[in-house]
């Protein structure tokens, strides 16, 4: 069982308290028998000293003894020069011996008064002796008188009992005290102890008291300045914790640190998003259990075996298919040495990379055909067809429309690239967006005629835009002309309008209608539903891929809604102001 610190020191004071206590009350009562000795002593001696003023006024020795017994109430003994007992008031002379050896008697022969405390030999009784010498020349030569002890310790029992009594008192009164204090210390203490258990855990921690200024309010202002300093050394630690996690956050690399047990330390969330998870692993999962990828386990073993860096392309098929480079580096410490794993996704790069690769042959498929027409041409009319009245207009007829597609996929190569440029910005300006529309439309009024499709702008109010009014009306053109293009019959309706926060603008045509499996892509660069007949309209394939890529610099959206057989509507939204659009 252990004592409490209350205890303890009540215990160990109080011991301290006791013993103090019960020293000094036996030097006291030690100094207090000597001094009644010392006094009963000097009583004696004056008693001692009257006996012997009168022992020489007569011979009948036990009469004076007998006489002063009866006086002083002591026992009185009359010694002659050799040491023999002449009288004794108390004790038959046949009783007692030669006295000339007794340390009291010794002194008085010698001519001073000697005192003695000691057992008497002939009685067997302790006593308080005092001699004198007897003044005269007759035959007595030392008067002694004698007290016994228990006498003096009769009149020295009330002393003792109050000195006993008062020591009791002081014993009580200081573990009465001892009490109070041993409990304030001990309170003190606990108050420290609390306050050294409260640094380091969340919230603030009591402070601990710094008065008085003893030896605990100084460790109370130590504990203060620590839980002070290691409060600022705790929150520089989470601001690098928390400025790490939200650096490895917001990576575009999947990030995870496995130990030398294959357990997860940490993941961000990117990765747990390039491998499907829900959510990054808790520390301590196993990550063969979280990542569920053979090869990334056998990378792992890899890394640590060779103790280098470790690099691999691999191919993921769930939750999507995907590319990623994958390096895994160990840390180097004790094996097995922990492994940082990074995932870098090339999914986006391949992607791009195959676009630029069709783009690149679609590019070169667009721009064959208009050139070996060009060339074949030329050189028809080179070789002697200009001498060919009859077919020559025709020829060169040719040229001029193939160059003029030449032309009008330049132009719209320009745009695209215009519009995919990263730094490309929005000339704002305000505008009436139903003005461009107007201005569109009649332009394209002798185009609609030539077709034979009506073209009709809905009426309405004025629709006021904030955005690049170069861009809006290129979009709006391109829609357009696709309309009238592919309507042989029936008629393009146009409309416009606002609500809330945005404008919207839509082309409905009564054409042949897009299929629902071609609908997903019509804006992409060089898709044709129908190839043969969009080449035959002369069509480059990049019109809606210029009016996707524009709006959506606008922070728009396009749409379209068809039903083959029936017709198609296109359609965007733009904010009724700019806003900057995320690419």
């Amino acid at each position: 069982m252990t004592l409490s610190l209350r205890t303890r020191l009540l215990l160990t004071h109080g011991l301290v308290v006791v013993a103090v206590a019960t020293a000094l009350t036996l030097l006291a009562l030690q100094a207090e028998r000597r001094w009644l000795l010392q006094l009963h002593g000097t009583a004696l001696e004056r008693a001692a000293v009257a006996v012997a003023g009168d022992v020489q006024e007569a011979q009948a020795f036990a009469t004076i003894a007998s006489r002063a017994d009866s006086t002083y109430a002591l026992r009185v003994s009359l010694i002659a020069r050799d040491g023999r007992v002449l009288a004794d008031s108390r004790v038959p002379l046949a009783q007692l011996d030669d006295h000339s050896d007794r340390p009291e008697v010794v002194a008085a022969f010698g001519g001073r008064t000697g005192r003695s405390l000691r057992m008497s030999r002939s009685t067997r009784v302790e006593y308080v002796y005092v001699a004198v010498p007897a003044r005269g020349p007759g035959p007595v030569a030392v008067v002694r008188v004698a007290e016994p002890v228990d006498a003096v310790r009769a009149t020295h029992a009330p002393s003792l009992r109050d000195s006993l009594l008062a020591a009791m008192g002081v014993i009580l009164a200081g573990f009465a005290l001892l009490f109070g204090l041993s409990g304030r210390f001990a309170g003190r203490v606990h108050a420290l102890e609390r306050v050294a258990r409260g640094i380091g855990r969340e919230g603030l921690a009591p402070r601990a008291a710094e008065v008085p200024a003893d030896d605990l309010g100084r460790l109370g202002r130590v504990l203060n300045e620590m839980e002070r300093e290691m409060r600022l050394r705790v929150e520089a630690l989470q601001r690098e914790r928390d400025d790490r996690e939200r650096i490895l956050a917001h990576m575009s690399d999947g990030v995870a640190l496995v130990d030398g047990a294959g357990r997860v330390v940490h993941v961000n969330h990117r990765l747990a998003a390039l491998l499907g998870a829900a959510r990054p692993a808790e520390p301590g999962t196993l990550f063969q259990a979280f990542a569920r990828v053979p090869d990334l386990d056998e990378l792992l073993e890899a890394a640590r075996s060779e103790a280098r860096t470790v690099e691999r392309e691999l191919r993921l098929w769930s939750p999507r298919a995907q590319v990623l480079r994958v390096t895994a580096t160990p840390l180097g410490g004790p094996a097995p040495a922990p492994v940082l794993l990074v995932l870098h996704d090339l999914t986006e790069s391949e992607r791009l990379q195959r676009l630029r690769q069709d783009f690149v042959a679609n590019v070169s498929h667009e721009l064959r055909t208009p050139l070996t027409s060009l060339r074949g041409y030329a050189e028809t009319l080179a070789e002697g067809g200009l001498e060919d009245v009859e077919h020559r207009e025709r020829f060169v007829h040719i040229i001029r429309d193939q160059a003029v597609r030449l032309q009008a996929l330049v132009e719209d190569l320009l745009s695209l690239a215009e519009l995919e440029r990263p730094d490309v910005t929005l000339r704002r300006e305000r505008f009436d967006l139903r003005a461009a529309a107007e201005r569109q439309v009649a332009a394209l009024r002798e185009a609609a005629r030539v077709a034979d499709t009506p073209l009709e702008l809905v009426s309405g109010g004025s629709v006021w835009v904030e955005g690049d009014r170069v861009q809006l009306e290129q979009a709006m053109a391109n829609l357009l002309d696709n309309a009238v293009k592919y309507t042989e019959r029936g008629r393009v309706t146009v409309r416009l309008g606002a609500d809330d926060a945005f404008a919207w603008f839509e082309v409905r045509d009564t054409g042949p209608g897009i299929p629902a499996e071609d609908q997903p892509r019509v804006f992409e660069r060089f898709y044709r539903v129908d190839k043969a007949r969009s080449r035959e309209k002369g069509g480059t394939g990049l019109g809606l891929s210029i009016v996707k890529h524009a709006i959506q610099l606008h922070a728009g959206e396009v749409s379209l809604e068809s039903t083959p057989g029936e017709g198609s509507t296109f359609s965007f939204r733009i904010p009724l102001r700019a806003v900057a659009a995320v690419r």
